[in-house]
């Protein structure tokens, strides 16, 4: 096979690459933002049901009370007509005190009544309580209100519209409650106002979003309360045609989005049981800062896939070029030997800075790398093709490359997981003794062949320790594998233990390597932080693994720290609490 088709395998490689990651980001950004606008959506519907539900316990709370006092043997005795006094609007104080007595106790009790008022079947008034506000009345007959009408055609309690209180500038709802005689015949009704301003207070309390604003309307879409106003209450206002108002009105309750005086806003609304009427409660914000999270996302799958797009294209670029170099050296090899040792040269300076590169290149997902990987091995086992020695080497570059953006891949995942606190953890009962013994199978002869002594020593007898098992040995794993690259073969001894103290479990890892300098341990478990920072650094590595290491340690509920002289090797200690 020629240079120029393996090149060309190897692009279109990186190219369905690069297509399954981005299909991939574009399926997963649409989740998140479908799950993160349901949250936002049902946290909303959920707020605006508590204070619907406040509402109707304060409507049905006062309904109850006036139904109880309109069942009362005393309000239901006969009445003292002849006594009316027109310019009392009523009977005085002084006559039907029976009657005075309990509306007055219901007062005293329940202070959101405004006021109580008896009034007889033809629309006279017989008496009000507090009976200051009686004597201070315009008129001696409601038969032209419309509780009134309601009341007497239906013989059932009736819920009215709002008004605003002359007296407290509060919302009133009208209630209305027939009396009937013990023959059942109705012998008037009971009439109050109940104050709505525990309504507002409520709003002030679930009022947390900016620029939010509930609303909560009668029947007739007259204003009830509206969290935008401070103190003063608009009489009689009506508020515009709005399609979340109209749907909660006839029962309906959800979420939309509609445009109201130019401005898009996101709409959460909810009925609210007002005797035979219904009412409603609406909570509006404009849309940008609702979604702002969701908009926050999409923004991120963007920079993300225009990311890749750019890693890709390079990638390829260079991948290319290298091949072409490739071949440019073979074909001149003939012409000179000086001219070949210098261009094997400058292919080493390419060779190395493909290796740079592809350290540092970041994906989200590493299942894409899989063909990449296939294809190297196909390649280095001839079934593509022979290769020369230099392919050979140039293929072998890949797979470590390849490999190595692998486990970057793992790791930047995890550092992600723990930045935004996502990462799961199960946790459950670890005796130690078998996850020591898992480690000794796992490390012992496989250091044993690179020349390493692995030592395990733990003192302390059936402990168990409450974790997440393969977390807690992904710890493990990394400060193992963190010590085989700084210990030397033939010498090295790498000793993990254990031992207990009064306030918890010490674990290590303990390594006869070169150490690490004191002036370096403070910057050690920081992210992509190397000891060594220079091109040329003899060992490779994310400056990841210890950053995740201590990431986890800390969300199951321990610590981690360093000591080292420098020179004499290095100890990484683990401090969990012991389950007894």
């Amino acid at each position: 096979m020629s240079t120029i088709s393996k090149a060309r395998g190897i692009l279109f490689i990186l190219i369905a690459t690069s297509v399954a990651l981005l299909v991939t980001i574009v399926f997963y950004s649409q989740e998140q933002i479908r799950q993160q606008s349901s949250i936002i959506e049902t946290e909303r519907i959920l707020k605006v049901n508590l204070l619907a539900s406040r509402v109707d316990l304060i409507i049905a709370a006062a309904e109850e009370i006036l139904e109880d006092a309109a069942m009362d043997e005393n309000i239901r005795n006969s009445t003292y007509v002849s006594s009316i006094d027109k310019n009392l609007h009523g009977i005085p104080e002084s006559v039907d005190k029976e009657k005075r007595k309990v509306i007055r106790n219901i007062l005293s009790t329940y202070q959101d009544f405004e006021s109580i008022g008896y009034i007889l079947p033809n629309g006279d008034i017989y008496f009000v309580e507090p009976y200051d506000l009686q004597k201070t009345l315009s008129m001696s007959n409601f038969s032209f209100r419309d509780y009134y009408k309601a009341v007497t055609s239906t013989h059932d309690t009736y819920v009215g519209s709002i008004i605003v209180s002359a007296a407290t500038n509060h919302p009133v709802a009208t209630i209305a409650v027939p009396i009937f005689s013990k023959n059942s015949s109705m012998v008037g009704m009971l009439s109050s106002g109940v104050d709505l301003k525990e309504v507002q207070k409520r709003l002030k309390e679930l009022h947390s979003y900016k620029d939010e604003r509930i609303l909560v309307v009668d029947n007739n879409k007259a204003l009830v309360a509206d969290s935008a106003v401070e103190d003063e209450y608009k009489s009689g206002q009506i508020l515009p045609e709005i399609v979340a108002i109209q749907d909660a009105l006839a029962g309906k309750n959800g979420t939309t989005v509609e445009s109201l005086n130019g401005q898009k806003m996101f709409m959460a609304y909810h009925p609210i049981r007002a005797g035979t009427n219904t009412w409603a409660v609406v909570s509006m914000q404009p849309y940008d800062e609702a979604f702002l999270s969701v908009n926050a996302a999409i923004q991120e799958s963007y920079t993300l896939g225009i990311l890749i797009l750019v890693i890709s294209s390079v990638s390829s670029y260079y991948v290319y070029r290298g091949f072409q170099f490739q071949r440019r050296i073979a074909k001149e090899l003939e012409k000179a030997n000086q001219f070949l040792y210098r261009a094997q040269e400058e292919l080493k300076e390419v060779g190395k800075s493909k290796e740079e590169f592809s350290a540092m290149v970041t994906h989200e997902l590493k299942t894409p790398l899989v063909p990449i990987i296939g294809y190297c091995k196909m390649l280095k086992t001839s079934m593509l093709g022979k290769l020369n020695e230099e392919e050979a080497d140039a293929i072998d570059v890949i797979e470590k490359n390849a490999k190595s953006l692998e486990d970057l891949i793992s790791d930047i995942m995890d550092i992600r997981k723990l930045d935004i606190d996502k990462m799961k953890f199960r946790f459950e009962n670890l005796p130690l003794n078998e996850f020591f013994a898992n480690l000794d199978s796992s490390y012992k002869k496989v250091l044993k062949d690179k020349g390493i002594e692995f030592v395990t020593k733990l003192s302390i007898k059936d402990g168990v320790i409450h974790t997440d098992k393969a977390r807690f040995r992904q710890v493990f794993d990394n400060l193992i594998n963190n010590s085989m690259k700084f210990v030397s073969e033939n010498k090295g001894l790498i000793e993990v233990g254990g031992y207990e103290q009064k306030d918890g479990l010490i674990l290590y890892v303990k390594d006869n390597g070169i150490g690490i300098p004191k002036d370096k341990q403070s910057d050690l478990f920081k992210k992509f932080y190397q000891v060594d920072t220079s091109l040329t650094r003899p060992i490779g590595g994310t400056g990841l693994g210890l950053a995740i290491s201590k990431g986890i340690m800390e969300k199951l509920g321990g610590t981690i720290w360093v000591e080292s002289d420098g020179k004499t090797g290095t100890t990484f200690y683990l401090k969990l609490p012991l389950v007894k």
